[in-house]
């Protein structure tokens, strides 16, 4: 059976879960507040579940889920909050917790949560241990962006300002395909062997790679057919509308950004666009870019097609090393295709 942490400073709500749970033969620990709720979990590694409330003295409860996931345990953590509290529920989401139950607690719902967890726990520290793993990729990645701002004073505030200009145009659809194409993006940078800082910049620059598409009136952009040849040169034109954008920052980032737009359609072939380069004439972070969109164009939804399956979509690219992407990258990005699948599995089931 699970062992099960209830976290809760109302002692009468403790109480009710804590006798529900022994009674259905569940190992059960209990804390007041997050601090007591750490000093468990030290003492006992092994608990599965966690119960949190949110509202705590000395350490709530978000703070406590940060806590917990930053140090490193595999605990399924459950948020207990009051009834349509969205922005609390979104916080501690961010923060690492898994599921949430709303105040006073449905009994025979948490009892049905627990059997799924039991059943599925593999599952559960799998997503919880890529979710510590990409926890302290950020921090590394961050440290390299502080590294990277001191030498472009003017970083942050261009990049807050671009950002700001895409969220006008883009839909939230667009914005998580370009998070993933720079995750990607900076994956296959780093298995290529490229430094560290060169990878953190190509990470940091690779989002901004369909920025031009700002300039495509939306009849075009969010079509849910084929584009005609008139069409479809109109939409081309996003590689150029997103260098001219870039191309004159002072940072260092958005000047690879620039390439990274003006280039990502290249095909190692010579039949991309818009200069129609050929091999390595393109640019490094225009040969990796152009795998990273392609793949993931490949397996998520878009408005004029459905999701291929992965395993499909990485034998097409492939199949076209050497035809459309440098055979260098798509070593790289087969390398690191174990990573690439857990990734893409927590980021749908989240």
């Amino acid at each position: 059976m699970l062992k099960v942490l209830v976290v809760d400073d109302s002692e009468m709500s403790r109480d009710v879960i804590v006798k529900f749970l022994k009674f259905k033969g569940y190992e059960v620990f209990e804390a007041s507040n997050g601090n007591e709720a750490l000093y468990i979990m030290g003492k006992e590694e092994d608990i599965d579940v966690v119960l949190l409330d949110v509202e705590m003295p000395v350490m709530n409860g978000i703070e406590t889920v940060r806590n917990i996931r930053i140090s490193g345990y595999p605990a399924i953590v459950i948020m207990l909050t009051g009834l349509g509290d969205e922005e609390t529920m979104k916080k501690a989401a961010q923060n690492g917790a898994d599921d949430f139950l709303t105040k006073p607690v449905d009994l025979v719902l948490l009892l049905s949560k627990l059997v799924a967890i039991e059943k599925y726990k593999k599952f559960h520290e799998e997503k919880t241990k890529t979710f510590h793993e990409s926890t302290r990729k950020i921090g590394d990645l961050m440290k390299s962006a502080m590294k990277l701002s001191e030498e472009n004073k003017h970083l942050s505030i261009e990049l807050v300002h671009l950002i700001y200009i895409i969220a006008e145009y883009r839909d939230d659809e667009t914005h998580a395909h370009t998070m993933r194409v720079g995750w990607l993006s900076g994956e296959i940078a780093a298995e290529m062997g490229l430094s560290e800082e060169e990878a953190a910049m190509i990470q940091l620059a690779a989002p901004l790679h369909d920025v031009g598409k700002i300039g495509v009136p939306d009849l075009i952009l969010l079509k849910p057919d084929r584009l005609t040849d008139e069409e479809f040169e109109k939409m081309k034109k996003h590689t150029l509308i997103g260098y001219d954008i870039l191309r004159n920052s002072s940072s260092g980032v958005l000047k690879k950004a620039a390439v990274i737009s003006l280039t990502h359609h290249e095909r190692w072939n010579g039949s991309g666009y818009p200069k129609g380069l050929k091999g390595e004439d393109i640019p490094i972070e225009g040969l990796i870019v152009a795998v990273a969109d392609s793949f993931d164009a490949m397996v998520c939804k878009r408005v004029y097609k459905g999701p291929i399956p992965m395993e499909k979509a990485f034998e097409e690219i492939k199949n076209l090393s050497g035809v459309l992407y440098s055979p260098k990258v798509i070593d790289a990005f087969i390398q690191i295709k174990d990573k690439v699948f857990k990734y893409y599995e927590v980021y749908k089931s989240a």
